[in-house]
């Protein structure tokens, strides 16, 4: 990849041969940089589904959360599962079988081949010499940095947004090079992922027109072929997209009112989405600083897209011009629709907009306009003829210390944007929990003497906050009945946690006593004692989530260990009906108990539909049989 980038690089009699080695060296820095990163994240990995991976193959058409009809062909689910990643994901799942290590694996190799893929576009289309290469090159280097790379690296799939952006990728370079019916393909491929795909086919397509129009001679010569396909390919699909996405799809499953550009929430979405690829989040920096890093990140992207269209230097070079403007449209695009949806989930409030633009999701395809920017600045401040470090290749040298400069900001050190280890330890702590989460409900479910699916009670509902915010109880039975590697694995340890097969002789041979509000058994668990014991918690509220189930949400903590209590469980009458494991982020919880151990210590306990309303009774369950009711003795309703 790096060797075809480095061979195709523009050349002018007046460079040096020192560009060329240093392009060389940046790159193969990169490479080395996510070749380690792979094998240390695959180390890292125990193979559990992860979000969206349940629905993914678990669901019930396909392996896929959406059947394949001819709406769905632009009417998507999520940009997960639309149709091209349905078709893809779904072979791979007859292929590979029911493997997420073997899929993390091919979701590296898709990272690594959309790098390739970008590096090709702007090494070869987009820079006129080796000199206007380096900066762009290492602008580059923050594509690889882990802490912007959050949302591909930790997920156990990371399949759809790569393969996105190499489709985009290869389109533009396929253009370029007049390969007119390729680059239609790949223009529907990255082009039918529903509103993320129609962003930048519309900033395509939006600075093919304005490219097209400032050309001179008849339409004929403005229109050529590569315009036609970027302009009238890129509406037409946009529009078909749009109308088919908005029509009979959820274009906004979170259920949020849409927060609108006259809306100041909208602004600091986008705003705080640009400051964190820039660097400087509003953790790192505080609220005024990061809104102006964020303009300042947004002018710089702009300026080169515009100047460039505008411009001399856009007309001189139409294929550069076309995928750095359409590039950094489609970044801003995507942006200001995902603010649309998105800007108001964490809260009302531009802090809180602010807060939801720094999640590394959001802020990514910004981060992935810099270097095109940056190789932007080059184009239009550059000679084109000049030996030596010309005017273009020092601004994007300034600019790339700017960038350095940003991710530098705050109380950490720059190198903490390409650590693996914390990105590791939040995976191992991640499947961990999910781990613990599974087995206790595989416990809970199990009928007496019951070993296959039959003898498991499949009707409770599964919720495991660090697994998938979504009831999960249906997928994972699939899983089970495929007998899925990680489920194979969590039945096989399931007998080194003693606390779970506490747990499941509660479930089995324990009845609620109304009157002492204790589990009846031959020999009944530890009491919990006064408050000063060892058991503590709370019920906080019932919530719907976004599957539309009720849940109990509270945390609860075993200081006697100390660590978070092992389980809390669900009652009604003398049935214990449902049970969910701690494992949820609480660090308001570990900052009054001034103990870090306590920080997983939430829960989200599912409430089976039937008991809506109804008067439900809480306890927690200790690591050695203790157990507390974290509701009066009367219960409390489950209403949110």
């Amino acid at each position: 990849m790096h060797a075809v980038a480095r061979s195709d690089l523009p050349t002018n009699s007046h460079a040096s041969s020192f560009p060329r080695i240093l392009v060389g060296l940046l790159l193969g820095l990169g490479g080395l940089i996510v070749a380690y990163q792979f094998g240390m994240n695959m180390h890292a990995s125990t193979g559990l589904p992860y979000w969206d991976d349940w629905g993914y193959f678990f669901g019930t058409a396909q392996g896929v959360q959406q059947p394949l009809t001819f709406h769905s062909i632009f009417a998507k689910d999520s940009d997960h599962v639309a149709p091209f990643f349905k078709l893809l994901t779904h072979g791979l799942w007859q292929a590979i079988g029911v493997d997420f290590l073997a899929f993390r694996l091919v979701g590296w190799l898709a990272f690594a081949a959309m790098l390739a893929a970008y590096a090709l576009v702007l090494l070869r289309d987009c820079v006129r010499s080796a000199w206007d290469a380096v900066p762009v090159a290492a602008a580059g280097l923050f594509l690889t940095g882990t802490l912007n790379n959050e949302y591909f690296y930790y997920q156990h799939m990371g399949l759809a947004q790569p393969i996105f952006f190499t489709c985009l990728f290869l389109f533009l370079h396929t253009l370029a090079r007049g390969r007119l019916a390729l680059a239609t393909l790949f223009l529907l491929a990255f082009g039918s992922t529903g509103v993320f795909g129609a962003s930048y086919a519309l900033g395509a397509a939006g600075a093919g027109a304005v490219l097209a129009l400032r050309q001179g001679g008849s339409w004929r010569e403005r229109l050529d072929g590569r315009m036609l396909v970027a302009v009238g390919g890129g509406l037409l699909l946009t529009a078909a997209m749009l109308w088919m996405t908005f029509s009979g799809s959820y274009a906004n499953h979170t259920g949020q009112p849409l927060v609108l550009p006259w809306h100041s929430g909208f602004w600091a979405f986008l705003l705080g989405a640009f400051a964190t690829a820039a660097g400087l989040p509003v953790e790192a920096v505080g609220a005024p600083l990061s809104l102006a890093a964020g303009g300042a990140a947004l002018a710089l992207c702009l300026i080169p897209a515009a100047g460039l269209l505008l411009g001399r230097a856009g007309r001189e070079n139409r294929n550069a011009a076309l995928a750095i403007a359409g590039l950094i449209a489609g970044a801003v695009i995507v942006t200001m629709t995902t603010a649309l949806g998105r800007a108001g989930l964490c809260g009302e409030g531009i802090a809180n907009a602010m807060r939801c633009g720094t999640i590394p999701r959001y802020a990514y395809p910004v981060l992935l306009a810099f270097p095109a920017a940056v190789a932007g600045w080059t184009l239009l401040l550059g000679r084109r003829k000049q030996a030596g470090l010309a005017t273009g290749t020092a601004a994007g040298l300034v600019l790339v210390a700017a960038l350095a400069v940003g991710h530098g900001a705050g109380t950490d050190v720059f190198w903490r944007h390409w650590s693996v280890a914390g990105l590791n330890r939040m995976v191992a702590e991640r499947d961990a929990a999910a781990e613990r989460c599974v087995a206790t409900h595989l416990q809970s479910i199990r009928k007496p003497d019951g070993m296959d699916s039959a003898g498991m009670d499949w009707s409770q509902p599964l919720v495991c906050p660090s697994a998938s915010p979504r009831n999960i109880a249906p997928f994972l039975q699939a899983a089970y009945d495929l007998k899925a590697g990680f489920v194979q694995t969590i039945l096989a340890d399931a007998a080194s946690r003693p606390e779970r097969g506490t747990l499941a002789a509660l479930l089995r041979a324990g009845q609620l006593d109304e009157a002492s509000a204790r589990l009846r058994l031959d020999v009944p668990p530890r009491d919990a004692g006064l408050l000063g014991g060892g058991l503590h918690g709370s019920l906080d509220r019932f919530v719907r989530l976004p599957s539309g189930s009720l849940a109990a949400l509270g945390w609860a903590v075993d200081a006697a260990v100390p660590a978070p209590a092992a389980f809390v469980l669900l009652g009604v009458g003398d049935r214990i009906v449902a049970t969910s494991p701690t494992g949820g982020a609480r660090p308001d919880v570990a900052a009054v108990l001034k103990d870090g151990r306590m920080a997983d210590s939430g829960f989200t306990l599912p409430v089976p539909p039937e008991l809506a309303g109804q008067r439900v009774r809480l306890f927690v369950l200790g690591h050695d049989g203790g157990l507390k009711e974290l509701t009066p003795p009367g219960g409390v309703a489950a209403t949110p």
